[in-house]
């Protein structure tokens, strides 16, 4: 395959994860539970905002940590704390393989890390999830590996 039919194959590939991801970051609640626009409604709405939001780090990880003797795969807390990671190991191989300046570990955590807080705080401010320093946390490790995994078949693709 030429770098440009690559070039055009990644590009897709990406487009595609974001919808997948923007379907299950926002979209997938917006269907299975409806959108109410009352919800928006003030003071209701700042009430809800404040239960939305999880600023101390390793609160959300450690409950669910703490429950590990009970989880199975299927279990809520498995899946949000392997969730968080896995699906955005993508995301760790899209940036640098499709923008450049992405290929220096800073650049890349730092973007990401501004990406994934955007994301956080548009969960939250529509009442389509939580805003949870954890998810930061845990899809930031996720973003690492992915990048890890770029950095490790770059190295192995150069000629």
């Amino acid at each position: 395959m030429n770098k440009k039919t690559e070039k055009i194959t990644a590009w897709g590939l990406f487009i595609l994860y974001c919808a997948v991801m923007l379907y299950l970051l926002f979209f997938r609640r917006l269907i299975n539970c409806g959108f109410d626009i009352t919800r928006l409604a003030v003071p209701d709405y700042a009430s809800e905002l404040s239960e939305l939001f999880e600023p101390y780090p390793f609160r959300t990880i450690t409950e669910f940590v703490g429950r590990i003797e009970h989880i199975s795969i299927s279990d809520l807390a498995f899946r949000n704390l392997a969730g968080n990671v896995v699906l955005f190991i993508p995301a760790g191989t899209f940036f640098p393989l499709l923008f450049r300046r992405q290929r220096r570990f800073t650049v890349f955590l730092l973007t990401f890390i501004a990406v994934i807080c955007v994301i956080e705080l548009a969960q939250m401010f529509t009442l389509l999830g939580s805003c949870d320093i954890d998810d930061v946390i845990l899809n930031t490790l996720g973003a690492c590996a992915g990048f890890g995994i770029y950095r490790l078949i770059s190295h192995f693709k150069r000629p």
